[in-house]
């Protein structure tokens, strides 16, 4: 019995050690306290070259606003640099984790959100 529970908090210390090198996107993919929801920014600036691959593929770091106002910093991925530059986009996030995005017109954003983004 002393045995197994030294296993089992051996097990847990080296989890928790692992859980600390994996990135915060991740983390918030699995972890199931976090929900999901859609965010919507505006990409104002050019895309960066991504050096997770290479520079074959661009970021940009964005605010973005939630429906209720509230504001949230992700990292969206591009295939090209100038793809998405002065549109609107509406992100599917769970926490920092981003599944999906599109482009929206200005029509679509709710207010609270646009009158954030425009700033």
């Amino acid at each position: 019995m002393k045995k197994a529970l030294i296993a089992i908090s051996g097990l847990v210390v080296v989890g928790g050690g692992l859980l600390s090198y994996i990135g915060e996107e991740n983390r918030d993919r699995f972890n199931p306290l976090v929900k999901e929801n859609d965010v919507y920014v505006l990409q104002k600036e050019e895309a960066k070259p991504d050096p997770e691959h290479d520079g074959k593929r661009y970021f940009s770091m964005l605010n973005g606003v939630d429906e209720s106002g509230n504001e949230n910093t992700i990292k969206l991925g591009f295939a090209g640099k100038d793809e998405y530059r002065d549109n609107y986009l509406k992100v599917h996030v769970k926490g920092k984790y981003v599944y999906q995005f599109e482009k929206v017109q200005e029509n679509e954003v709710p207010e609270k959100a646009k009158e954030k983004l425009k700033k």
